[in-house]
């Protein structure tokens, strides 16, 4: 029950009615149960999204290994996006699961806790986000210039780009370890922002910084290059109908082409339906504060619905590549 609710019953005691009863009781067990289902989605759904995407990323790290990836610039790429996916599964989707299903919050340890896994969990998924990009980018200039393309990639300058890449989101991100910490307020011990001044700058202003690394901008950046490819593998297809001779070697390199341009386009659409709508839910609520208990519960189960839905996208990778590349299917087995 929410405090408005004791003060009314308190103040006014003998002028309520049976309906004004019956509507709190109801609200009551409202909250109630959109925290029981908030708790199981957390306890049963986010081991099966963890399972999924730790065991496919370590298949995709084995399958690339096997076929010498540090010898191919796109490989590259890709075993750092399945190797910073763990990461965000490993520090951001395990704790809420410890959290719901023991009741223990693993970011109260100790400052230090605190602090390093806020900036992990911020970091990974903006690592995530632009190493993706870099895929993309990698096939843009293999598709839109292919005579520049073996000179103007090359190992050397892909792992720079990475450390690049890692480097500065770090920097962005790197204010979360003098901002927040664990405080003490009203009896409750919590992992935020150590001051008015911090939460502040977090709530109206990180929050905006945060959506346009992790989602907005590399969306539009992957968009309009994979709007390039596809307009340019167009071109080459109606050149090579008319130039090949053998109808199987370009329906081949057709179906190659095509491939591989489904599963850029397929991964940048499902990372703006899983990325973004957590970040609007995120600005939204900086300027929305709820007045009840009731409104609150019913915002946490949003907020686990859609926080879900955001983690499945560091797990789908594995289904992606195997259903387009069957070069990683067939190096994916243990054997």
């Amino acid at each position: 029950m929410s405090l408005v609710s004791l003060e009314n019953v308190t103040n006014y005691g003998n002028l309520s009615t049976p309906d004004d009863q019956y509507q709190t009781t109801t609200e009551q067990n409202n909250y109630e149960i959109y925290e029981d289902v908030a708790g199981y989605f957390w306890k049963v759904i986010s081991p099966i999204i963890f399972i999924v995407g730790i065991t496919g990323n370590t298949a995709i790290l084995i399958a690339l290994k096997r076929m010498r990836f540090q010898r191919r610039p796109p490989l590259i790429f890709l075993f750092a996006l399945a190797f910073f996916d763990m990461i965000v599964l490993c520090v951001g989707l395990s704790q809420y699961w410890v959290l719901y299903t023991f009741d223990y919050n693993l970011r109260l340890v100790g400052q230090a806790g605190c602090k390093l896994s806020l900036f992990i969990i911020y970091w990974s998924m903006q690592c995530c986000s632009w190493i993706l990009v870099c895929v993309v980018f990698e096939r843009f200039l293999k598709i839109k210039f292919p005579l520049k393309y073996m000179r103007l990639v090359t190992i050397p300058r892909c792992v720079r780009i990475i450390i690049i890449v890692i480097v500065l989101l770090a920097f962005i991100d790197m204010h979360l370890f003098f901002t927040n910490g664990i405080t003490n307020h009203d009896n409750e011990t919590e992992c935020t922002s150590l001051n008015a001044q911090y939460l502040q700058f977090d709530e109206y202003v990180f929050i905006w910084i945060d959506m346009v690394f992790v989602s907005i901008l590399p969306f539009i950046l992957m968009i309009t290059m994979n709007a390039f490819i596809i307009h340019a593998l167009r071109e080459y297809r109606r050149w090579r109908d008319g130039s090949v001779p053998n109808p199987l070697t370009a329906d081949r390199m057709n179906r190659v082409d095509t491939n591989l341009t489904t599963m850029l386009l397929f991964t940048s659409f499902y990372f703006l339906l899983t990325t973004a709508p957590i970040s609007i839910y995120y600005a939204v609520d900086s300027y929305k504060k709820t007045r009840s208990d009731y409104d609150e519960s019913a915002k946490e189960i949003s907020r686990t619905v859609l926080y879900l839905f955001q983690f499945t996208n560091y797990a789908m990778n594995y289904i992606v590549y195997n259903l387009s590349n069957k070069r990683f299917g067939k190096k994916r087995n243990f054997r």
